[in-house]
């Protein structure tokens, strides 16, 4: 009877199919935006997709750069695609923004079936801070804000946009918007949106949705509450808010401070108060130049790549480090010196796990850096001792942009070797899959915990 219920098998073939491990969803999420990647490449190097030919790597690098919501792109989008390829790119780029898990679980939902427990743990690590928040709650919060905001920019930019045909006018509109909330920074215009640099509504509109792309759908749900029900702000919206204004202020006031008789100078006091503000909005995570960034001074090249590398909040369309990662790893410091054990923040104590956790990102964000920027310094050179070629602080800006997925840069991106490349879409997925996603995808479990050795000091410092 045993037998014939299993076809045949024999016991221990049995036992065997029980200790099967099963699929990590990590592994299959990373696999999900490698095949998104891979399709949305293959169909932007389609014939109707193009206008012109364009290398296949470059079609890739496009592909990569959307659905890691990067902005960064060797070539013009606006006249290199046709009409098709743009719609491919929006697609592309709101699945980014978004997240395949959040579309696909909003299927799964729509479908009447419910997620496997491993892709719920996998999504709301993603999403939430807190396993007890069911995912349909957080596909309400956030599929109606994101339509709600693209709602918004899509009139605004229909109405403040040139005139042209109402299909074109629209459809210039979508892009834009898509673009713009997902924090990506891909335009249909070859000079990004400096030609509206002095008109407030597009810059307001442009700041405010790439503001509410990257605060994070958790913070967001926190503050939808208080039109709902009286609750306090978790300590995690807390941070958000706190250090969102941080960066948001210090960034314009630099920015304002250092360019006043530099890149604004021929600017009017207004004007000079709207680039501030703009930039301080977009620098970030967005990569949309609404103020030209050519001419600024080292200083506040150098305040950009530290605002780049913080970037946007957790679980939100916006890369980098994570204002709440950056955050802890602050205080943590501060909470060292004054002799605390424990991390303490705003009348809280944080988890040593989360700790942890901060502390790691940031070291492996270094450390993929700097191996990224190791190997441009090295594919970019004209020859293997000619480092006279390389431009130092373009490199640096590139890799910085490309981790944070923010997307501006230095003119470089089209002078990028084929082998710099790949190194850059590679610096972008790491930068929107997250390092500790990608090593969880692999890591096992460690088996010697039981195992302890003899302690030894170390002098340090």
């Amino acid at each position: 009877m045993l037998l014939s219920s299993f076809g045949g098998r024999q016991i221990s073939d049995i036992k065997s199919l029980k200790r099967k491990k099963q699929t990590n969803p990590i592994l299959l999420v990373i696999v999900a935006y490698l095949a998104v990647i891979s399709v949305g490449s293959a169909l932007l190097s389609m014939p109707f997709s193009e206008n012109g030919t364009i290398s296949t790597i470059d079609n890739f690098f496009v592909a990569t750069s959307a659905i890691c919501v990067t902005g960064l792109t060797p070539i013009d989008i606006g006249s290199s695609y046709s009409h098709i390829g743009h719609w491919i790119i929006i697609v592309l780029m709101e699945l980014g923004g978004l997240g395949i898990m959040v579309l696909s679980t909003s299927l799964i939902l729509l479908a009447g079936m419910k997620p496997g427990f491993g892709y719920q743990s996998v999504f709301l690590d993603e999403f939430s801070h807190e396993g007890s928040v069911a995912p349909s709650k957080i596909i309400k919060a956030v599929l109606p804000f994101t339509f709600l905001m693209e709602t918004i920019g899509l009139g605004v930019y229909y109405w403040q946009f040139p005139e042209m045909d109402s299909y074109d006018r629209m459809f210039s509109a979508l892009f834009q918007t898509v673009s713009t909330f997902c924090n990506v920074g891909y335009t249909l215009y070859p000079d990004s949106l400096l030609q509206f640099e002095s008109n407030p509504l597009v810059v307001f509109t442009s700041s405010a949705l790439v503001i509410a792309g990257g605060f994070g759908f958790l913070a967001i749900m926190d503050l939808q509450s208080i039109f709902s029900r009286k609750k306090k702000f978790s300590l995690h919206t807390k941070l958000v808010l706190i250090m969102t204004g941080i960066l948001l202020l210090t960034t314009f006031a630099f920015y304002f401070l250092l360019e006043y008789g530099n890149a604004l100078a021929d600017s009017s006091i207004g004007q000079k108060f709207l680039s501030a503000f703009s930039f301080s909005a977009v620098s970030r995570t967005a990569g949309i130049n609404l103020t030209d960034i050519s001419h600024i001074t080292s200083a506040s090249l150098f305040l950009t790549l530290i605002g780049m590398f913080i970037g946007a909040s957790p679980g939100s369309c916006g890369g980098g480090l994570k204002t709440t990662t950056f955050a802890i790893i602050a205080i943590l410091g501060i909470n060292r010196l004054l002799g605390r054990e424990k991390m303490r923040i705003l009348g809280r104590t944080v988890p040593q796990d989360t700790v942890n956790k901060a502390v790691y990102i940031f070291l492996i964000g270094v450390l993929v850096m700097a191996i990224a920027f190791v190997a441009l310094l090295f594919t970019e050179t004209s020859g293997a001792y000619d480092n006279a070629a390389v431009p130092f602080t373009q490199v640096l800006f590139e890799v910085t942009s490309a981790y944070a997925t923010c997307g501006l840069s230095l003119g470089f991106t089209p002078e990028l070797s084929v082998a710099g490349r790949i190194i850059v879409c590679i610096v972008m997925f790491i930068g929107r899959m997250g390092p500790l996603f990608l090593i969880s995808a692999v890591a096992s479990k460690d088996t010697d915990e039981g195992i302890w050795f003899s302690e030894e000091n170390i002098m340090v410092g």
